[in-house]
């Protein structure tokens, strides 16, 4: 039920607890008529016709068809039988007609509509007057029974005006609540499909409606297509458009042209987005930012997406301050999804850089060439094997890509020694680790990647550099990078030896299995080695040693 039927089911219950108190002011002013047939048959059918209302109330979906014209019936009968039933001879009570005004001002409150307010208080009059000049009442006194119904309706609509006020004051404060409230959450959170849940429930909370969603303009294809990036409806689950063209539909229209629209009972199917089951009303607002030159020169308005609401339970429309509220949330949600996509460009451009220059220093020595590559392979093998998913596998491929920056700190006489390093060179080779560190922390990368860069040459007995990590302290991406990178390490060319042969490469980190490396990711490693890719990836080592070594057993034949 949207928020304006439950305002009118509470100003309803209002209603009902007025009729009770008139139903016994009544009793008491004609108490010693009880027991008079004609006073007990009034009586009792303004008892059933509360109790009935009662049942409206109680059940909501038959409220919303019927509950407020049967009230409203319900009122004016009640205002007609104490208008006439006390000038009836068994009750002589005159002046049980006054209960009329209490009656009026309940109607006032609850309607809240003048013509309802007056067509309920005109029978009323007439049937004063009438009973009134039958009994041969002087037209003073005429006069001042009907000023005085209609008195009574004249301060019932001042009520109303109040209450109607005090309504508008109480929306207005939550619905700043609710932006202030979104606004908090969107600059606070990092995780941009849950601030913009949060913005899409606040909305269709807020306005009422019984379903919503947000949809965005797909960056990666020809932007003329928009995604439904969240959906939400109170009722649970519901059909939305998972995709529209711009142009398409009310939100594609929306996206289009820029501006907000309100549809009431469209009727044709792409108004609603294909979304027509029972729809009675919708709305929708663009998501629209604007960019700025360095002269701070406003350019052009971008449209991002748009934030669509449906209602399916008959209300009449979204009112103007629906509208207002849906704008101001819209601009929350354009402002966090821009500035998300500005930092994910940044990102990415500076995570590029990152990699062209890891590529660079790779190059700088043809027998690391490609080893980030090759370490980062064979790391997201691992850890599809393992179950990774897919933030997991993408820290991975970006640690293990960037895990050794940090040698462009090294001096190539250090880092192309072909020699074995002394140990103070091995002091500075060591140092890379802590640099390619120091490099991307600035970047706002995760922790696993700035970890895999600061410390893929740990160890499990804690023997490892820069921070002696062991046991625990290494989480599991982290010693699959661990493996890999020794396996790479092993598994091609260096300046000081050549290619190691297969079995002794994983003799090796069988080896170093418990104490350096885990045993788990070694055993992991080992079912990957006869894989296609794995085949692939090495193709080129493999294949030069296996051409040496059939060399070196051909001159070994010759001699």
């Amino acid at each position: 039920m949207n928020q304006s039927n439950e305002s009118a089911l509470a100003s309803e219950a209002l209603g009902i607890r007025i009729r009770w108190a008139v139903l016994a002011a009544a009793g008491i002013m004609v108490f010693d008529q009880i027991g008079a047939p004609v006073f007990e048959v009034a009586l009792g059918v303004m008892a059933m016709a509360n109790l009935a209302l009662l049942k409206l109330v109680a059940k909501k979906e038959w409220f919303a068809k019927f509950g407020r014209k049967a009230g409203w019936i319900a009122r004016i009968a009640d205002g007609a039988i104490l208008t006439g039933i006390g000038f009836l001879p068994p009750f002589g009570a005159e002046k049980l007609w006054l209960l009329t005004v209490p009656v009026l001002v309940g109607e006032a409150l609850i309607s809240r509509n003048k013509r309802h307010v007056a067509l309920t208080a005109a029978p009323m009059a007439l049937i004063q007057a009438g009973v009134l000049f039958a009994n041969h009442a002087s037209p003073t006194a005429i006069a001042m029974s009907v000023g005085t119904i209609f008195a009574g309706a004249a301060v019932g609509l001042v009520l109303s005006g109040y209450r109607v006020r005090e309504e508008h004051l109480v929306t207005h404060d939550r619905r700043l609540s609710s932006v202030l409230d979104c606004g908090a959450a969107l600059a606070a959170s990092r995780d941009l499909r849950a601030t913009i849940l949060h913005t899409l429930k606040s909305a269709v909370h807020e306005t009422g409606a019984t379903c919503g969603y947000v949809m965005l303009i797909d960056e990666s294809g020809s932007a003329t297509r928009l995604v439904t990036e969240v959906a939400y409806s109170v009722e649970g689950k519901f059909t939305f458009p998972e995709e529209l063209e711009v142009g398409q539909g009310m939100s594609g229209f929306v996206a289009k042209m820029g501006q907000p629209v309100a549809i009431t009972d469209g009727g044709e199917e792409n108004q609603f987005d294909g979304v027509t089951a029972g729809v009675h009303s919708a709305a929708s607002v663009p998501l629209v930012t604007r960019s700025y030159s360095s002269t701070a020169q406003s350019g052009a308005e971008n449209v991002l997406g748009v934030l669509s609401l449906l209602s399916l339970d008959g209300r009449a429309a979204f009112s103007a301050d629906d509208m207002d509220l849906l704008r101001a949330l819209g601009s929350l949600i354009s402002v966090t999804v821009s500035n998300s996509r500005m930092e994910e460009r940044q990102r990415t451009t500076f995570l590029r850089t990152m990699q062209s220059l890891a590529t660079a220093l790779e190059a700088r020595d043809e027998y690391t060439r490609g080893h980030s590559h090759r370490v980062s392979e064979v790391s997201l093998m691992i850890g599809e094997k393992l179950g990774f998913g897919a933030e997991a596998l993408e820290e991975l491929r970006v640690g293990t890509i960037l895990h050794d920056i940090g040698k462009i700190g090294v001096p190539d006489e250090i880092l192309n020694k072909r020699g074995r390093l002394t140990d103070e060179e091995f002091e500075v080779m060591k140092s890379h680790p802590v640099k390619g560190y120091e490099i991307c922390r600035p970047l706002m990368l995760s922790e696993g990647i700035l970890m895999i860069i600061r410390n893929h040459h740990e160890k499990l007995d804690g023997s490892g550099y820069p921070d002696g990590l062991k046991g625990g302290e290494l989480p599991l991406s982290l010693r699959i990078v661990c493996v890999a990178d020794a396996f790479d390490a092993m598994s091609s060319k260096r300046p000081y030896r050549g290619v190691m042969e297969t079995s002794m490469v994983l003799a090796e980190l069988s080896k170093g299995a418990g104490t350096q490396f885990d045993p788990v990711v070694v055993e992991t490693l080992k079912e990957l080695m006869d894989s296609p890719p794995m085949q692939e990836l090495y193709a080129m080592y493999w294949d030069d040693r296996a051409r040496a070594e059939s060399r070196q057993t051909q001159e070994q034949k010759a001699a």
